[in-house]
C-alpha cells in the first residue's frame, strides 16, 4: 500500500521522537494538526480579546472568531450561524442543555429517554434534571452484543416522553446509531432531541437540518482540534427562549442597579473571554476535514476492514458491538485475560489504546464484563501500526496464557524470596514488566467468595479486594484481582508492610519505596493512584487497630 497521505500534517507522527509510538485512542483524543499549532501559536504571540474593542487588531481577530462560527455552521449545515454556540466541549453542551431547557417544557411525571450505550456525559445530566422536576429516565435497549434494538428503542418513546438524548455514535464500541428514526419518533409524541455527535463528526457527514434535531453537540479536540472547546448547535428558535447559563460579560445587552437586559443567541451563551485561540483552530481543523473528507473516509474504510479482518482470527476474541455498521473504532475482550493486563502489556510495545469502561459503566455493566480493550483508529493510521498491534496482541495474550516469557527468571525470585528485589535488579521496563507478572504468583489470594463489597478497594482500574488481619498484634495480608499485573503489584506491596504491626506501617512511605525499585516512573497516574488506594485502605485499618 503506498504511505499514508495524511501523517505529514500531524507532527505527532513526524517527530522522530515518537517514531516507533502507534498510537490507537483517538476515540479518547486525536492528534492535532500542524496548521492547528500554528494558528493557536500565532494569536498567543498577540493576544487580543474579541468583541469588546473598536482597535484594529480586535477587530480582526474578531472577524476570525465570526468567521469561525460560520464554518461550524457550514460544517453541520445549520441553518444560520447563530445556532452555533461555542462551549468548552460536548460535555459542557449537554450540562448546558440539561440547565437550560425551559422547565417549562417538562411536566411532573414525563420520562427523558436515553440509551443503554450512552457517555456518562449525556446519562448524568439528564439524571440531575430528572430529580429536580419529578421525570424518570427510560431506557432504550441494545442485544445481547451491544447494538441498539431500534424496533424496541422507538417503543419506549412515549406520549409521556419529554426529551430524547441519544448517542450519533457510541464512544465505547463504535456503533453507527440510527439517530434519524429515533428523532422522527421524537417529534411525533412531542419530545425535544439532543444529539451527542462527538464522535460522529469526523468520521461521518452530519447534517443536522436533515436529521431535523433539536440540539447536537460535538467537541474540537475529537476532529484534530484544540481541547477545551466545542460546540452545542441549536435550533435558533429553541436558543431564544433559553436563559442564559453563565452570566457576565460580552453576554450582556445592558446592566443596571434595576435590571439587566441580555443579548440573543449565541451570545448569551459565551459569557466572558471565551477561548479564542481554540475556536481559530477549531475551524482550521474542521475545514481540513471538510477539505479531505472522501479521502479521510476512503482511508478509514480501508484500515477498518483490515483490522477487522485481523482480530476476527484471534482464538477467544470477541468484539463488541455493530460489526457492520460503525466506525473504525473496535471494543474487545479476550477470554481468560483481563483488558488491564493487555493493556500494561501493549503499553511496553510502545502501543496506546484505552482499556476500562470508557465511561459507558452501565453499558459495561449490561454486558456483563467490567471492561474492555478498545482500538479506535483515524486516518493518519497505517497498515503496519495495524500489524504491530496485532502482533504484539498475539503476543501478550500468550504470554498471560502460558507464561512462557517469564519462565526463564522463575528461579531468581524463588530462590530470593524478595520480590522487591527482582524488581529492582530488572534492567528494563519490559523486564520489570515480566517481575510483575511473576510476582503475582506469591499474592496469598482470597476466595472467590471472599470478592465481597465490604473488601473491595474502590479507586483502582480493575476491580481489587484486600482482606487485613491482625494476629497476634501483627498484620496479615490477602488479596485478589483479576488482573494479573494487579496481583502482582499487590504481592510487591504486601511484601513490604505485612508481618509488621500497625504502627510501624502507618510509617511505610509508598512513594519512596516505589521509586527505590524503580518502578515509581513506569506506573500510570490510574494504576498508581490504584496502588496508592490500596495502601489508604490497609492505613485506615492500621489506624483503627493501632495502640495510642
Amino acid at each position: 500500500m503506498s504511505p499514508n497521505p495524511f501523517r505529514q500534517y500531524f507532527p505527532a507522527f513526524t517527530h522522530s521522537a515518537n517514531a516507533s509510538w502507534v498510537y490507537l485512542d483517538s476515540a479518547a483524543t486525536t492528534q492535532k494538526l500542524q496548521t492547528v499549532i500554528d494558528i493557536t501559536e500565532q494569536y498567543y504571540q498577540s493576544s487580543v480579546n474579541v468583541h469588546r474593542s473598536s482597535y484594529k487588531q480586535a477587530s480582526e481577530t474578531t472577524q476570525k472568531f465570526e468567521e469561525a462560527r460560520v464554518v461550524l455552521q457550514k460544517f453541520i449545515h445549520a441553518a444560520d450561524s447563530k445556532e452555533i454556540v461555542w462551549t468548552k466541549g460536548a460535555t459542557e453542551s449537554i450540562n448546558l442543555l440539561a440547565a437550560c431547557i425551559p422547565r417549562t417544557s417538562f411536566r411532573k411525571g414525563q420520562n427523558i429517554v436515553i440509551s443503554a450505550l450512552e457517555h456518562h456525559a449525556n446519562i448524568v445530566p439528564w439524571q440531575i434534571l430528572a430529580q429536580q422536576m419529578g421525570l424518570q429516565i427510560k431506557l432504550m435497549p441494545i442485544t445481547d452484543k451491544g447494538v441498539l434494538d431500534i424496533k424496541r428503542g422507538l417503543e419506549v418513546i412515549d406520549q409521556d416522553t419529554a426529551l430524547v438524548a441519544v448517542g450519533h455514535v457510541s464512544n465505547a464500541l463504535g456503533n453507527i446509531n440510527p439517530v434519524k428514526p429515533i428523532i422522527a419518533r421524537a417529534q411525533a409524541v412531542g419530545a425535544l432531541t439532543v444529539v451527542d455527535g462527538t464522535q460522529a463528526v469526523s468520521h461521518i457527514q452530519v447534517d443536522v437540518q436533515e436529521l431535523e434535531c433539536d440540539f447536537y453537540v460535538f467537541s474540537s479536540h475529537k476532529m484534530f482540534g484544540p481541547t477545551g472547546v466545542g460546540v452545542l448547535y441549536g435550533k435558533l428558535a429553541l436558543l431564544e427562549i433559553m436563559p442564559p447559563y453563565q452570566t457576565g460579560g460580552e453576554m450582556i445587552k445592558t446592566v443596571s442597579f434595576e435590571g439587566t437586559e441580555f443579548l440573543g443567541s449565541p451570545l448569551k451563551f459565551e459569557a466572558g473571554t471565551p477561548n479564542v485561540a481554540g475556536v481559530l483552530g477549531f475551524a482550521i481543523a474542521t475545514s481540513f476535514i471538510q477539505e479531505h473528507r472522501e479521502a479521510i473516509v476512503k482511508q478509514e474504510d480501508h484500515l477498518r476492514s483490515y483490522l477487522q479482518l485481523r482480530l476476527s482470527k484471534i482464538e477467544g476474541l470477541t468484539i463488541w458491538g455493530d460489526h457492520n455498521n460503525k466506525i473504525a473504532t473496535f471494543s474487545f475482550t479476550v477470554s481468560g485475560v483481563t483488558h488491564y493486563d493487555l493493556g500494561s502489556y501493549l503499553n511496553t510495545q510502545n502501543i496506546s489504546v484505552r482499556v476500562g469502561h470508557h465511561c459507558a459503566m452501565p453499558l459495561m455493566a449490561f454486558l456483563g464484563i467490567n471492561g474492555t480493550i478498545r482500538v479506535s483508529i483515524h486516518c493518519y493510521n497505517t497498515e503496519q501500526e495495524l500489524d504491530k498491534f496485532i502482533e504484539a496482541l498475539v503476543a501478550g495474550i500468550h504470554l498471560f496464557t502460558n507464561g512462557e516469557a517469564v519462565k526463564s527468571v522463575d528461579k531468581k525470585i524463588d530462590a530470593q524470596g524478595k520480590l522487591a528485589q527482582a524488581i529492582a535488579d530488572a534492567k528494563s521496563w519490559d523486564e520489570k514488566f515480566r517481575q510483575i507478572m511473576l510476582a503475582g504468583k506469591a499474592l496469598s489470594r482470597l476466595a472467590q467468595e471472599q470478592h465481597t463489597n465490604d473488601l473491595e478497594v474502590f479507586g483502582c482500574e480493575s476491580q481489587v479486594w484486600v482482606e487485613c488481619q491482625l494476629v497476634d498484634t501483627i498484620l496479615r495480608l490477602q488479596g485478589d484481582s483479576s488482573s494479573k499485573i494487579v496481583r502482582g503489584l499487590l504481592a510487591i506491596i504486601f511484601e513490604a508492610i505485612e508481618g509488621k504491626t500497625p504502627a510501624t506501617i502507618l510509617t511505610f512511605d509508598l512513594d519512596r519505596h516505589l521509586r527505590s525499585i524503580g518502578l515509581a516512573r513506569y506506573l500510570s497516574d490510574s494504576r498508581a493512584n490504584g496502588v496508592k488506594a490500596v495502601v489508604n485502605n490497609i492505613f485506615e485499618f492500621c489506624q483503627a487497630h493501632s495502640k495510642n
